[in-house]
């Protein structure tokens, strides 16, 4: 285990080549969890209300040196190859908020590999640990943030290009723009806030002439 800006609160302990195969990559990764201790997974995204795992305790959380943001494309549920739509990712910079769930020491192998599973399918997210605020307390833990070398992260765009995006792209999963509005009903649920995505939501509704 190396540690990196424990200041800033991030730890990074997996990378893995792309020449892997993610099964391997998955084992070694799993291979790094202490046996005898808890795990802590921290959620940005629908994880936080759908999660599909068995937790012990769930804590409203905070890390730094990532945000939430719409830097990956979607060619398929919330978009087409042709009209591509935004999906959230951890991208660098800034703080986030989100929930951390604690998993039980006897459990903690098989749920990590089953968030490993839905989050690595296409590899555009990479394995992170990071130090989370919980509290008055920091906790170690597991998430995956947007990978800036695949060819679906949409880096930096301004707000208006990606209210521009979302507007206009529907997937397999529906119109782009009911992702956001999802997300931030949810967040208000959970009585967490993103002022970022109240304004992109506000310039997406002003282009689709919702307000």
């Amino acid at each position: 285990m190396t540690s990196n800006n424990l200041g800033q609160g991030r730890v990074q302990l997996s990378t893995w080549d792309n020449a892997d195969d993610r099964e391997g990559a998955k084992q070694r990764w799993l291979d790094m969890m202490p046996p005898s201790e808890p795990a802590w997974i921290f959620a940005y995204g629908s994880l936080m209300w759908d999660p599909g795992f068995v937790f012990e305790a769930v804590e409203p959380a905070t890390i730094f040196g990532y945000h939430r943001r719409f830097c990956i494309y979607s060619h398929i549920y919330r978009g087409t190859p042709q009209h591509p739509g935004l999906v959230f990712g951890l991208d660098r910079g800034g703080s986030c908020q989100g929930r951390a769930f604690q998993i039980a020491p006897s459990a903690a192998r098989e749920v990590l590999g089953m968030v490993w599973d839905r989050e690595m399918i296409y590899r555009v997210y990479l394995p992170r640990d990071f130090y989370a605020h919980i509290g008055n307390r920091r906790v170690l833990c597991r998430t995956f943030v947007a990978n800036p070398n695949h060819e679906q992260y949409a880096g930096r765009m301004s707000n208006r290009e990606a209210a521009q995006m979302i507007a206009g792209a529907t997937g397999k999963a529906g119109p782009n723009k009911v992702y956001l509005e999802n997300t931030l009903n949810h967040l208000q649920s959970l009585g967490l806030k993103d002022g970022g995505l109240r304004r992109l939501q506000t310039d997406v509704q002003r282009l689709t002439g919702e307000r």
